[in-house]
Parts: C-alpha cells; structure tokens; sequence
C-alpha cells in the first residue's frame, strides 16, 4: 500500500491511501505521455484517496486531473461529495483538497493535464471543476468515450500523432464547456471562420502527420483560435481531418482510374498511415469497409 501510494503520488499528486479490504492490497499503475498530457492507467482493489491541506503544501505548480473509473461506481468529494458511476468522470484542480472513495475494484482512465494546456481550451474551468461529466450527456459522452480509450498501450500503437490525439481531447473540453455554459447556435464570423479552417484540413488531409498547429501556421492565426473556431461550430479538429480523407477515400474508390490500387493503398493517399485504421474509420462514418464500398459502386 505505502509503494502504490508513493507511486501514485509521483505521477499524480502528492495523496495519502487507505485500503478498504482486509489482507494484502493489490493494483497496478502505468503511466505514459500523450504529447503535453500525462496518461496514468491503474486498477486494483478498492481504497480511498485523501488530499488534504499538507499534501497541497508538497505540491509544486498546479495542475488539473481528469479521471474516469470504467471498472465500478465510486464518490468524490472535491468542492461537493457527489456520486459517480461506472464510465462517468470528473476533473480536479490540485488547489483543492479531496476525497476520492473506489468502494469496489476499479479501473481509472487518468489525465493529468497542466494548467497551461487546458486553460487553451476552457476559459472558466471553475465551471467544470468538481461537478460529474456525464457518460450519457451529449458531448460529455464523446469526451468520456474518447478518454475511457486510452490505454497505455493504445498510446504506443496509436495510428495517429500524439499531439494530434491531444488536440482532438482539449477540442471535446471546448465542446463540453460549450455545452455547459448553455451556449447554442454560432455566429457568422464563426461560422466563416470554422469554414476556412476546413477548407484547410480537406487540402492537407493526405498529409500524415496533419496537425492543427500546421493549420493555424497556414491560417496565420492561434492554436487556440483553430480548436475554438471548429468549437463554435461543434467541430473537432480529428473529426474533420478524418471525415476529409473518408470523403477522399470514397472518391478514389469510386472512381476507375483507381481501380488498380489496393483499398489500403487508397487509404495511404488519402492520408491514412494504417490499412486497419483506414478501415476502422471508413466502417464507422460509411457503415462499410472500404472493399465492400468498391463491390457497391462496381455492381
């Protein structure tokens, strides 16, 4: 328990454990980065977590956790006591103090974020701090989808850029923030705006390592701007930049000067570094594989 603790506050914060079973305590930790995102994934026996005023004092800068336990229900107390459930997450400002109480075994997706990474993305972060992120709220749901995927080993074998999938969970914050202040609708200029970062991402999507810096450079304008601009309009940088090289994609495989090239080769012009990702993509945004999309437009 006093290893799992001093480990845990190494890749996280400074916190104290207590177990709540008899006998030995079993968990494991793995932690790994994800561009400017710390990736911690644990599970293991239930316990309790307490950050109280002295581990505050230990710490060195602060930093903002968003966690999600896919593996059972459990309760935070961090500015209010509240009741999760399995797949719902929460975020932490490490200024606070809190309590985080794991009544079964768990399995914790952990992101720990810096205050200079996400405040990029979300401007009142006190408004999200402390209060349950849905699974089955709109657009909490795509951000807890999103996160409750990375894995350790997803992170390793991911198909895409790091910074690029760091992108796409900063984007879904902006959306979910969005989506909390009641915001509705998008203004002309926003709307012009996220048009042109568009238009961008649909003539660099055959680039494989696209990135929304490399669109902000083009455009002359912020990081910040690009996410928040396809923010305003319920866009994801990831999600565009996959839906032009799918449209791409189809284009090619619709068409009999391609006929000669395998799917996974129409995949690779189209942007696609991976035949199985290519695939998996395509499937999910056409309902079909690439190949059964060639049979349909040949019959």
């Amino acid at each position: 328990m006093d290893y799992y603790a001093s480990v845990l506050s190494s890749a996280v914060d400074p916190m104290g454990v207590t177990k709540r079973v008899q006998g030995s305590f079993e968990a494991d930790i793995q932690s790994t980065d994800l561009g400017p995102i710390s990736l911690v994934h644990g599970k293991g026996a239930a316990h309790d977590c307490v950050r109280d005023r002295h581990d505050i004092a230990r710490s060195t800068g602060r930093n903002f956790h968003l966690i999600i336990n896919t593996g059972s229900a459990w309760r935070v107390d961090h500015r209010q006591r509240v009741n999760l459930r399995r797949g719902d997450a929460v975020l932490l400002d490490s200024r606070y103090g809190y309590a985080l109480d794991f009544l079964d075994p768990f399995e914790n997706v952990h992101l720990k974020l810096s205050e200079e990474w996400l405040t990029r993305w979300i401007s009142d972060t006190d408004a999200i701090v402390g209060r349950p992120i849905p699974l089955d709220g709109a657009w909490g749901r795509a951000l807890t989808a999103f996160v409750s995927q990375l894995t350790p080993g997803f992170v390793v074998a991911a198909p895409l850029p790091h910074a690029v999938i760091a992108d796409h969970v900063g984007a879904l914050f902006a959306l979910y923030a969005n989506e909390l202040s009641g915001m509705r609708g998008s203004r002309p200029a926003d709307r012009a705006l996220s048009e042109r970062i568009e238009e961008i991402i649909i003539q660099r999507c055959t680039e494989f390592s696209l990135s929304a810096q490399d669109v902000a450079d083009t455009l002359g304008i912020s990081l910040r701007t690009v996410h928040r601009g396809l923010a305003s309009c319920q866009h994801t940088f990831g999600a565009c930049l996959m839906g032009a090289r799918a449209e791409l994609a189809t284009r090619m495989l619709e068409s009999p000067l391609f006929r000669r090239l395998t799917t996974g080769e129409i995949g690779r012009r189209a942007g696609f570094s991976d035949p199985s990702h290519f695939a998996r993509v395509y499937r999910r945004l056409h309902g079909r594989s690439p190949v059964q999309a060639r049979r349909l437009d040949q019959a």
